[in-house]
């Protein structure tokens, strides 16, 4: 242990290389001498350990590999009853010996001393385990063969009592006495598929074995011939039930299909009633019919369907139901069709009457057109509009459950040249009625516009016409409501166009309006540049600028600073520095502020040159005198200033350079005390180098600070490497 830390710290010293040849040749000795006999000793030692000395083995090895060599001579006992012990026995030998084995190669395993033991071991494992395969196996299948249920079988008795009762069963045949029928069958069921469950559990076990195979054989000509002689006829009774099976017996059909069959071949000889009243009833009882034969017949498919003897009746079933759904297609289609004809909305049609009260509705306002007397348009064109889109709505609706149909056709035809009259005489016309309301609306009426399209028109243009106020104090007033005027009607427009645009009837209120917005954003970009331009610049912080006075202002407080320059009496130093600091960083933001609004603007550039000059000038006179002042000041800065060091720069440096002369003291008593204050004396100085190379690493003024200070930490390092080492 003490060699691998020595290593770790000092292994590439050549001083230290002495102590480590020591170590490692007292090492290399000892293993040559000792070791190995001291392996020897212990591997005896665990061989001839006993439970009391902590083995798993009650004996030690010699007795337990006694005992399981004796135990595979003898063999399994004739006497059933000492058979459990044996196994108990040879299988306890079995797995303590493993143990053990496992527990040996792990701890000596490469040693060549213990392989003969690990032979030993290992072979007689192995005729262990050839034994049990060999001896044991027939032992097993005997027991799993005469074992009863009480014995954790899966048959009640034996599997000979089971083989006879099946065998038994096949030769005697089904009781022709049909009271006997059920019984015999449900007995021979329970029997064939305890002898399959017990038979794949048989074979999972013991298949590959030959022993076993005479019994397999046994199970599967008796389950083949259980098959071949019964279960034809099983099946053939099972499915004679399920056909005459009624609801009490737990089929869906009431009577039986017999009776439910000819109930549906009746009703489609017989076809829809003449008489209206009965025609409800009749289609109730075909559709039951129907529904229930489908089901069973889906049920029957699923049990027998692969069944031969089921084929005919599943064929006079599906026969049935075909001719159904044939019969319902041409003979109850037309009768849906009329019935959804002369339907209204009490009966769940979408027309609140019959479908030629509607055309004839809407065919007599296509006649009489639109009223002369405005006062009635409004009431005349709702109602057109009423019936054209309940029309619309249910030959949506008619087509989709009858489209196909021929008789259906007659009925779309007369709805689709009543909507296209529609469309053709009274449509266009409605559509202009429609976009003229839009134009005259007021917000009374629902409109953005407070008094209509042609009143907020008359005022935008007056407005552009007159242009901004010379007069200050109308100036805000005047913008308000022109940009009021210019939102309402951007935002009438596009309501007005997406419900109009495609209109030929709208364009020319379009034209008007877009032409409007188009002249009111030029008279803005023109006229009220230099207006908004003027307050930007003269506006203070309480007016939402970022200066706190005007602009002039401030341009002249950096300039007057620039040209007074830093004051040469260090007390009034920071004070000028933090004052040009705070005006150069808020003309700086106001000027990215202002360019984002104005930069494009010819009128702006006056101002954006007066900013960037005076930047200018501030950097080239005042900036780099400015960061030598800081640089300085961080040089000087002691703890109690926020610097890591106690007492600046130079007293540190002078500190590490003097512990450096002056080297490790002779007097052991004083080496801990050195050492700490020299390493305390780098870890700042380092952590200060960090701090101010990050801060001004790229100033020339800070350039031969930087010099001095990495020097001398590069004197501390090649001293403590060279005259620490060897302490």
């Amino acid at each position: 242990q003490w060699l691998e830390d020595f290593k770790a710290k000092y292994g590439e010293e050549d001083y230290a290389q002495q102590f480590i040849n020591q170590v490692e040749e007292a090492l290399a000795s000892y293993k040559k001498e000792i070791g190995s006999g001291m392996i020897n000793v212990e591997i005896d030692k665990f061989i001839a350990a006993r439970r009391a000395d902590g083995s798993i083995l009650e004996y030690g090895l010699k007795y337990e590999l006694e005992q399981m060599t004796n135990g595979l001579k003898s063999g399994v006992p004739t006497d059933d009853r000492y058979v459990d012990d044996y196994l108990k026995k040879m299988t306890g030998l079995n797995s303590r010996l493993a143990q053990w084995l496992e527990d040996f190669k792990a701890k000596y395993g490469s040693e060549s001393y213990a392989q003969d033991t690990i032979v030993q071991v290992e072979n007689a494992l192995a005729e262990y385990k050839t034994f049990m395969k060999e001896k044991m196996t027939k032992v097993n299948i005997d027991k799993h063969v005469i074992a009863k249920r009480a014995e954790g079988s899966i048959l009640e008795y034996s599997l000979n009592w089971h083989l006879d009762k099946i065998k038994n069963g096949v030769k005697e045949g089904i009781p022709k006495d049909s009271r006997y029928v059920d019984e015999f069958l449900n007995m021979m069921k329970t029997q064939s598929g305890l002898l399959i469950q017990w038979l794949e559990d048989f074979k999972a076990k013991y298949g590959e074995e030959e022993y076993a195979l005479q019994f397999i054989i046994q199970v599967e000509e008796a389950l083949a011939s259980y098959k071949k002689e019964i279960g034809s006829g099983l099946l053939k009774v099972e499915i004679d039930k399920f056909i005459d099976a009624r609801r009490a017996d737990g089929s869906i059909l009431e009577y039986g299909l017999n009776y439910e069959l000819e109930q549906m071949v009746n009703g489609l000889k017989s076809g829809v009633p003449t008489d209206d009243r009965y025609v409800d009833d009749y289609l109730k009882k075909m559709t039951g019919l129907n529904s229930r034969l489908a089901q069973w017949l889906e049920d029957f498919k699923a049990k027998y369907g692969n069944e031969s003897c089921a084929q005919d009746t599943i064929v006079q079933v599906e026969n049935a139901l075909n001719e159904y759904r044939t019969f319902m297609k041409e003979k109850m289609t037309k009768v849906n069709i009329d019935k959804h004809v002369i339907a209204k909305r009490a009966e769940g049609s979408i027309l609140e009457y019959s479908l030629n009260w509607h055309l004839d509705k809407l065919n007599n306002g296509i006649k009489s057109g639109i009223p002369k007397d405005s006062r009635h348009v409004d009431e005349y064109l709702t109602m057109m509009k009423t019936q054209s889109s309940l029309l619309i709505q249910w030959l949506e609706d008619f087509k989709a459950k009858y489209g196909d149909v021929d008789y259906a056709q007659q009925f779309i035809n007369q709805v689709e040249e009543a909507l296209t009259h529609y469309k053709k005489d009274i449509g266009s016309a409605l559509i202009n009625v429609e976009i003229d309301k839009f134009i005259d609306a007021r917000r009374a009426d629902g409109s953005i516009l407070e008094y209509g399209l042609k009143y907020e028109l008359e005022q935008m243009i007056n407005g552009l016409k007159s242009g901004v106020p010379t007069d200050d104090r109308y100036v805000d007033d005047y913008l308000k409501k022109m940009t009021g005027l210019n939102s309402r009607l951007s935002q009438w427009i596009e309501e007005f166009k997406s419900k109009y645009g495609a209109e030929a009837h709208a364009l020319s209120t379009i034209e008007q309006v877009e032409n409007t917005l188009v002249d009111y954003r030029k008279f803005m970009k023109e006229k009220m540049g230099k207006v908004n331009i003027d307050k930007h610049v003269n506006a203070k912080r309480a007016e939402g600028s970022i200066l706190e006075y005007s602009l002039k202002w401030h341009l002249e407080k950096i300039n007057n600073g620039v040209k007074s320059g830093i004051p040469k009496d260090s007390r009034h130093v920071d004070d000028y520095l933090n004052m040009m600091k705070t005006q150069s960083s808020l003309l700086i933001q106001w000027l990215e502020d202002f360019k984002a609004k104005y930069g494009e603007d010819e009128y702006a550039q006056q101002f954006i040159i007066q900013v960037e000059e005076a930047l200018a000038s501030y950097k080239k006179e005042i900036g780099s005198g400015m960061i030598n002042v800081e640089i300085d000041k961080f040089i000087a800065a002691r703890r109690a200033d926020g610097s890591i060091l106690e007492y600046g720069l130079k007293y540190e440096l002078e500190q590490m350079t003097s512990g450096l002369k002056s080297g490790v003291p002779t007097d052991d008593r004083y080496v801990d005390d050195y050492l700490k204050k020299m390493t305390g004396l780098n870890s700042r100085l380092s952590q200060w180098i960090e701090e101010f190379k990050s801060k001004y690493g790229a100033e020339a003024h800070a350039l031969s600070t930087i010099e001095q200070v990495e020097n001398t930490l590069v004197d501390y390092r090649k001293f403590m490497k060279e005259k620490m080492g060897k302490v």
